[in-house]
């Protein structure tokens, strides 16, 4: 069978019998609000029951309960929210289906952040005049991360590798501190660099540049 969505009824989904996963039923909540319904819900068929998507469920089930407006991308008729469900993935072993369900909340897990670009792209939403609302993070988060960075040192350079002819200024990030530079100016930099340290690894730039602001000992 081909993997399709198709909508069923909300009454008629069955969670998986063990799903060791916590959710944060609130920000789902303020997600699905703010976006709509935008991931489908997936189906082991030859269970009827999920391998992945019981957030998504169980904070459809208290909207629909608590009277709220049906979200976007859920279809409703004759009462009954309809809701999009992947369909086509069967495991025949209950407990390898089981391994999939781990896999598919741990998998997003491992998968980490970069605090540097995670922050600018927060602030640029901020000071664009958009709500953080419904992103997992709030205004809290925000400034935690704007302080662990300000304290560790953190720091980022634009990795360019080589000249651009449209190419009108290098960004630079140092903490709070951002500034432009002039192209030729950056190159001319960073190829005294390589030839001081014998290499153009980014690695041993970042290195190089952590020890001459005095952020390493």
């Amino acid at each position: 069978m081909d993997i399709q969505v198709k909508y069923m009824p909300l009454s008629e989904i069955v969670g998986a019998d063990i799903n060791p996963k916590d959710h944060d039923i609130g920000q789902i909540y303020q997600s699905i609000k703010r976006f709509g319904f935008t991931q489908p819900i997936m189906m082991n068929e030859n269970t009827g029951k999920l391998l992945a998507g019981h957030g998504r469920l169980q904070t459809l089930q208290q909207m629909k309960q608590g009277g709220e407006k049906i979200p976007n991308r859920i279809k409703e008729k004759d009462g009954e929210w309809l809701v999009p469900v992947l369909k086509g993935i069967s495991f025949e072993d209950d407990m390898e289906a089981q391994a999939y369900l781990i896999a598919d909340n741990r998998l997003t897990e491992l998968g980490g952040w970069n605090t540097g670009e995670l922050v600018d792209t927060l602030q640029e939403l901020v000071e664009g005049g958009f709500s953080l609302d419904g992103v997992g993070y709030d205004f809290d988060d925000l400034e935690t991360m704007v302080t662990q960075i300000e304290d560790s040192g953190i720091f980022d350079v634009e990795v360019v590798p080589e000249a651009d002819d449209d190419e009108t200024s290098v960004n630079v990030t140092i903490g709070r501190y951002r500034f432009k530079v002039e192209p030729e100016d950056f190159y001319d930099w960073e190829s005294r660099i390589a030839e001081m340290l014998g290499s153009r690894d980014s690695d041993e730039f970042v290195e190089w540049i952590q020890e001459a602001l005095g952020f390493k000992s």
